[in-house]
């Protein structure tokens, strides 16, 4: 992959964060854990400008950060920390469901992983971006859609995930010539 083109970092970061965390919801609402519908009738700006983007900040890089500082531990290690955490502050935001704590720990850890994986090294460190830029876009488009239209959810989960791999396919057929 090419590390330095930051827009395919920021496209393949946004489609695995929006399509992973539809994926996940869907595996953990099929399961009857977790319900989309209650999370209907919400301000879906407020999720779109505010929540998602501000949850990103705080758990997949204020937490990680101050973990890598302190402990001299790799980005990975303080991400799923904050995934940790970020399942966490969600029981309480889930009205005590376990079920629901679990799915954002899953989605939390899934979040640290997409901003590892499609952030940029200078100098062998690490730089948080875009990776946190595309992760902050998929979590604040997830929430804003899952509160305004979440029965074309899957189609976008879809759709997101036919744009990632698309993007390694012409990438590697203009390698290729």
């Amino acid at each position: 992959m090419r590390k330095n083109n930051y827009g395919l970092l920021l496209v393949r970061g946004f489609t695995a964060s929006l399509a992973g965390l539809v994926f996940i919801s869907y595996m953990f609402s099929s399961s009857g854990g977790f319900s989309m519908a209650s999370t209907l009738n919400s301000n879906a700006f407020f999720y779109l400008f505010a929540v998602g983007p501000s949850e990103e900040i705080i758990f997949r890089y204020f937490v990680p950060l101050v973990i890598m500082v302190f402990a001299d531990v790799s980005y990975m290690v303080g991400g799923v920390i904050g995934g940790v955490m970020f399942g966490l502050a969600h029981y309480w935001a889930y009205g005590g469901s376990i079920a629901s704590m679990m799915m954002a720990m899953v989605a939390g850890i899934w979040q640290a992983i997409v901003v590892w994986q499609y952030s940029m090294r200078k100098e062998g460190k690490f730089t948080f971006m875009p990776g946190l830029v595309a992760v902050m876009l998929g979590h604040g488009l997830y929430d804003y859609f899952v509160t305004t239209i979440p029965g074309i959810l899957l189609y976008i989960g879809a759709a997101c995930a036919l744009v990632f791999v698309l993007t390694f396919v012409i990438i590697h057929v203009e390698e290729e010539e």
